[in-house]
This record gives structure tokens, sequence and C-alpha cells, in this order.
């Protein structure tokens, strides 16, 4: 039995010892160059995850020379608004920058322009990564001009192929929001919801028909037209009709005021698009929707006067000055049923979307106006000279209550709604303060939707009954924008190879280095997933069979060498390696002439 202890105890001694010669001939890693870090001070997890990277980087040969983390005042000066003065923006030590930690938010119809084509180059876009591709050019083209969704959708794969294979930014993750639900509610599309563009009028409620939704925000904006908050969007979209709106499930434009409508072929670089209304679309008072209210909608959002945030969407497609030809106009009679013709300035892929705009009751609003002024686009909704003419609805709801002082807004089933029937006998938008609060009388049942404003944990809903956190995808994404000017990581011509070939090696190496799924694991605590390229995986257009860049500092090295930089295995010390097979040895020896005694 001795024996076989000691054999035991040797044979162990012996691998070990194995084990470490195998530990001394690690790879080790020198570096080869430094760049400097730059990242917004705005954003908590985002400085974490730049950190995070502080320490990743120099495992494959790259130094951190210097991470900055500053405001937004100081990044602008560096990257989009730098002083172009040799035609393109230097390093961070020369001015410019290296590498950035941003982010980008996006619609549900993703529209890159203005960030990676060469036409937009700094100073004149946004493309501050200096990436300049005519292949990519030429076909991002193609998806902004592409009319039939088939072939949109194939150019937008096209195009993400390319960022994906040319990495002027290396994407981290796509954010997620996470809304507490009450499990009685069903009906929500949560990528709707999240969007401002649910339709409530799916909502239900197997308890007691009303629902109740919290937001962590006042509510002062009393209209559509002066609308910037997502937190007052969210009764809006509910309340305004517009010719079109986003279908249940699969996202599309569908018609809601609209019975149908046809886009144009491209003529002279331009489309039209003929609409014809819903003849059985009415507004909450029973008026019927005229096309002469449509196009007085959008001519209010198009007014100076107004101060509409919209101002500039609508008027870069629609910004005719021809009184005898206007860009919106009725064709034919002002009936119910009517027809409209819409003529843009220019091809858009998602011309359609143009159609979703809020409509109003045109004859309300043109005489309140003459007899009040412009006023009244701030006043209180049901209150005072506006009363309810801005809030008038031709959508599933209408505005039963708008009370300012407690932010609370009670909504109504729209008795003259067309459209598929409404299944809710009511539904509240409700300030309340705080997460714990929310979280309370969600689990009370006082409540039936928390906002994912209020920044719930996956672990807020563990254990608890009756209610549930969903993920939903945010249309964003968050990444490191890459200085493609950059000598090492953006042209190459520093690298040993100095080609570009070897800068992109690099910036994959970049890629494999990112431990995506710590970030979200970790310091999202869950909301969040690993991202791919800079079109968020809540698009329409999305491409989600380009794989992960997967976390894997082996093979980043790989390509660090394929840079032509020489990563050294050492050669283990003569001390090293004889001492410990010699005692290894020694054990062996040992172990014989134990056998031997023993006999």
């Amino acid at each position: 039995m001795k024996r076989k202890i000691v054999f035991i105890i040797i044979f162990c001694l012996f691998v070990s010892s194995i084990v470490t010669i195998h530990n001394t001939a690690k790879t080790e890693v020198p570096e080869f160059f430094s760049i400097a870090l730059l990242s917004p001070n705005t954003n908590e997890a985002r400085n974490q995850w730049a950190l995070l990277m502080e320490q990743q980087l120099p495992k494959i040969g790259i130094g951190v020379s210097y991470h900055e983390s500053t405001s937004w005042d100081n990044i602008a000066p560096r990257t989009w608004a730098y002083p172009i003065l040799d035609d393109y923006i230097p390093t961070y030590a020369e001015g410019g920058y290296d590498m950035l930690f941003t982010g980008w938010s996006w619609g549900l119809d993703w529209d890159p322009t203005g960030l990676w084509d060469t036409a937009s180059l700094i100073p004149n876009g946004d493309n501050f990564y200096q990436y300049s591709n005519t292949a990519y050019d030429d076909r991002l083209d193609e998806y902004l001009t592409a009319l039939v969704p088939a072939e949109r959708t194939a150019a937008a794969h096209d195009i993400q192929g390319m960022l994906f294979d040319d990495l002027p930014t290396i994407v981290l993750i796509y954010p997620r929001s996470l809304f507490g639900f009450s499990e009685t509610v069903s009906g929500i599309d949560g990528l709707l919801i999240a969007s401002s563009n649910h339709r409530a009028e799916y909502w239900a409620d197997s308890d007691d028909d009303i629902i109740k939704y919290a937001i962590p925000a006042d509510l002062k904006e009393p209209n559509i037209y002066v609308a910037e908050s997502f937190y007052d969007m969210q009764w809006m979209q509910t309340v305004y009709g517009g010719l079109v709106k986003r279908a249940q499930d699969t996202h599309d434009w569908e018609p809601e005021i609209a019975e149908n409508f046809t886009i144009s072929e491209i003529i002279d670089s331009k489309i039209n698009i003929t609409v014809f209304l819903d003849e059985d679309a009415k507004f909450s008072n029973g008026d019927p929707v005229l096309p002469s209210d449509v196009v007085y909608s959008y001519d209010l959002f198009m007014d100076p006067l107004v101060g509409s945030t919209s101002y500039s969407f609508y008027w870069k497609w629609f910004n005719t000055t021809d009184p005898l030809n206007p860009a919106i106009q009725v064709i034919g009679d002002d009936v119910a049923g009517g027809e409209l013709l819409f003529q843009l300035t220019g091809v858009y892929n998602f011309a359609t979307g143009l159609l979703a705009t809020a409509i109003i009751d045109k004859s309300y609003v043109q005489q309140a106006i003459s007899d009040f002024g412009y006023d009244i686009f701030n006043e209180e909704p049901l209150t005072g000279n506006v009363q309810d003419i801005l809030v008038r609805s031709c959508g599933p709801f209408m505005m039963a209550d708008f009370n300012a002082v407690d932010s609370v807004v009670k909504m109504l089933p729209n008795p003259f709604w067309h459209g598929d029937a409404v299944l809710l006998d009511e539904w509240y938008l409700t300030f309340i303060s705080g997460k714990d609060s929310a979280m309370a009388e969600l689990i009370a049942g006082t409540i039936d939707i928390m906002d994912a404003q209020y920044y719930p944990v996956l672990s807020d809903f563990e254990g608890v009954t009756g209610v549930q956190g969903v993920l939903i995808k945010d249309p964003s994404h968050q990444e490191m924008a890459i200085n493609m000017k950059h000598p090492i990581i953006g042209t190459g011509e520093l690298t040993p190879l100095g080609t570009a070939a070897a800068a992109l090696s690099i910036r994959k190496a970049i890629s494999h280095s990112v431990p995506r799924d710590t970030i979200v694991s970790e310091i999202l605590e869950g909301l969040g997933a690993p991202g791919t390229v800079p079109c968020p995986d809540a698009a329409v257009d999305f491409d989600d069979s380009l794989p992960v860049y997967a976390y894997d500092i082996s093979l980043a090295i790989d390509f660090v060498e394929a840079a032509g930089y020489t990563v050294e295995v050492p050669v283990p010390t003569a001390t090293g390696i004889a001492g410990l097979v010699f005692l290894s040895f020694l054990g062996l020896a040992a172990l014989i002439g134990f056998k031997k005694y023993k006999k």
C-alpha cells in the first residue's frame, strides 16, 4: 500500500514537471506599436468596455499610449468637426484620432448615407472614418434607389458585407431594451413599442381590458408638431393616423388611412407616389378624412412658423416652391376616398415611410390658427383655445384626458375607427418616478407596462410571479470607429508589409480581441447581443447570416503575424528544462529503486 502511495506522488510530480515545462514555453507577445483610445465620458457602460479594451489590446501586441475619456465637445474637433487642412484627419498624436468608442441610433429602416460613402468624407459629411470604397459607393447608390423590397434587401446585405469585410468600424454590441410586462397583457409587438411605432389596437389585457403604461419622465409635449420626446410619442402613435403604419409582426409598411398606393418608376432621378384614401377613414368627431387634410398636415410640418422638429426631413423630399405644381396635391375632387399625388425631389428606397405622417383635420386647425395664431401649438390639449383640434384622432384611439400636472394621458377607442377592432376599453400613459416604485406597482398590478427607460435588469424579474421582463432589440449599435488614414491600422503603410491588407489583418486582430460576450453578460448584465456590422439587428434589412468575430486571442495573434509582425516563442533555458526533466528522472529512478528495494 505504501508503495502505491509513493508511486502516485512521484507520478504527479512527473506530470506537473511536464506541465511546467509547457507553461515556460508559452508565447509572449511584445508591443509592436501603440494607439490612443478616444471615448466619451457620458456613458458609464461604454467607459467600462473602453477600459476593458485597454487590457485586451496589449495581449495581441498593441499598446495603448493614451486613453482620453472626455466630452463630445472635445471629441468633435478630432473627428467629424476636424478642421481639414491636409485633406485628411491625422492620428491622435497629430490632433485627430486613432480609435473612437461611439455608437449610432437608427430607425427600423437603415440609411447609412453620410457615414462611409466617399462623397461624405469630412468636411462634406460625417465620414470621419475616412473609409473610401468605390464598390461600396456604387452599391450604396443602388440600395438607396431600390424600390423593389427584395432588391433593396439584397443591396443592403451587400453593403453590410463590405463593411464586415473591410472593418472601418468594429462593432461591439447591439443593445437590448428590457420592458416589464404584466402576464395578463398580450398583442404587444416589442420592436414596435420600443420604436414608437406600436399598434395599440392589437393590445389586450385579460384582467380588465385596461392597460396602464408607466414612463419615467413628465409628459410635456402637447401635439405631434412639437414632439421630440420618446415618451410623448408613445401616446401620439395611437392617436394620429397616417396614410401607412408599421405592420404588426412583419414591420413592413401597410395602408392605414390609405386604401392603397403606388410608387412610380424612376423618371429624371425622381419618383412619384399616388395614394387613394380609404373612404371609411374618419376623425374622432365623425368627419371624413379628406385629401386636403393630408396636404395641409404636410404643409404644417414644413411651415417654419410651426417650428416642427421634422421640418428638415420633409423639406428634403417635398421642397418645391412652385405654386402651380406643389409637391403634394389633391388629384380630382376633395372627397372621402379621394386621390393624392406626392412628387419627391429624388429617389428614396424607403419612400413608403414618408406616408406615415400624422394627419389632422384641416378645417378646424386652419381656422384656429387664423383666430389665435401659432401659439396654439404650445397649448395643453383639451384646454384654452386649442381644445382637441390638434389631437383630434383618425387613429385607433382618441385622447380623453391630458393631465399635465400628474403627467397622465387617458386614451379611449376612437368610435369612428375604420380598421381592425380595438380590443381595449381604455389605456393610460402615466408618470411614475424611479425604477423601484415602477417595479413595485408592476408587481402589485397597478400598472401593466414598465418602460425600458427605467433601466431594469433581468434579475429584477427573477422569482417574481405575474410579471415578466422582455428583452427587445434596440435599433442601435455600439462600435470602435477606426481612423482609416492611420498609417498602421488604417492604410498599413507603417506595418512591416506596408500594405492595406496588413492594416486589415490588424483590424481583424482587434475585432477578435473583443470579448463581446463578457461585455454583454457582465457590463450590460445581459441587455445586449454581440455585434457584427454597423446595421442594427432590429433593422428590416439586417443580414443575420454574417458571423460574430469570435473572441480568440490566439487567432488574433495569427492576424497580427499576417501583418508582418513576428511573435517569437522564447526558447526555454537549460536550467528551466534540464533541471525539471532531471527532477522527473530522479523521481522515476527513485520509484525504480524503491521497487527493487521492496523486492
